[in-house]
Parts: structure tokens; C-alpha cells; sequence
């Protein structure tokens, strides 16, 4: 008798321990970022920039941000190659000296930011950033 309860006490020890499984730091990412949006989203970075969602992309291993623009940014001839130039080289600078991003950079992931029309919806600008281009 005393056989069987140990073979039970110890099966079951069995079963809660395989469904303790750690969270990867891929799946804590994921999970931050869906936490943030839901907490902080929608939420203005300047006047003209408002902050739709967050996300985290395992597969990918890419960090992307999704972003709105409305008065003066809310227009498309404005994005000329100078002027996205100078919103990448900007966006780069701030991504490699951020200490809040250091996490993710140390963990080598793509950084994505795309920016949409308020009037018409449509994508105005996009830039992806790798560890080649933000160091280390």
C-alpha cells in the first residue's frame, strides 16, 4: 500500500514539474510587449506621433513599432528620400545609445517601426534596424 501512494506522490511530482516549464526570453518579450500595448496604447510621442501597438515577433526576432501621424506628418509628399533619411539616421541614433533598449540589443533582435496615415491609412514610412546597423 505504502508502494502506491509513493508511485502516486511521485507521478504526480512528475506531471506539475514538466508543466513548470521556463519561460524563454523570446516568449517574456512576446509577452511584455502584448502587456504594454494593452496598458499604454494608444499613447502620443510628440504632438504629431501617436504609439498604436508594440509587438515582439519570435520567429523573426524582431521588436516592431506601429505608429499613426496626423497634422504636418500626415502628408505623403512630405517623405521625400532627404527627409526619411534624416528620420532613419534620427531613429538609428536614439536606438544605439537607449539604455532601455539595451536588453533587446543585447539579445541581438530587429528593430521595426512603421508609420501610417491618420486620413488615408497608408504606410508612410518604414524602416527596419539589425544588430549590423545598432552595434552592440
Amino acid at each position: 500500500m505504502m508502494k502506491k501512494v509513493l508511485a502516486v506522490v511521485c507521478l504526480g511530482a512528475l506531471v506539475l514539474l514538466g508543466g513548470c516549464r521556463r519561460e524563454t526570453k523570446d516568449e517574456k518579450f512576446k509577452r511584455d510587449f502584448e502587456q504594454f500595448t494593452t496598458k499604454e496604447c494608444p499613447k502620443y510621442v510628440d504632438p504629431c506621433t501617436r504609439l498604436d501597438s508594440a509587438c515582439y515577433d519570435i520567429e523573426s526576432r524582431t521588436l516592431s513599432y506601429h505608429y499613426t501621424v496626423q497634422d504636418m506628418l500626415d502628408d505623403e509628399s512630405i517623405y521625400t528620400e532627404e527627409l526619411t533619411g534624416m528620420f532613419h539616421d534620427d531613429i538609428l541614433k536614439e536606438l544605439k545609445s537607449s539604455i532601455q533598449m539595451k536588453v533587446y540589443k543585447d539579445e541581438g533582435i530587429t528593430f521595426h517601426y512603421d508609420y501610417y496615415s491618420t486620413t488615408t491609412g497608408k504606410k508612410l514610412l518604414d524602416m527596419t534596424f539589425t544588430q549590423e546597423e545598432y552595434g552592440n
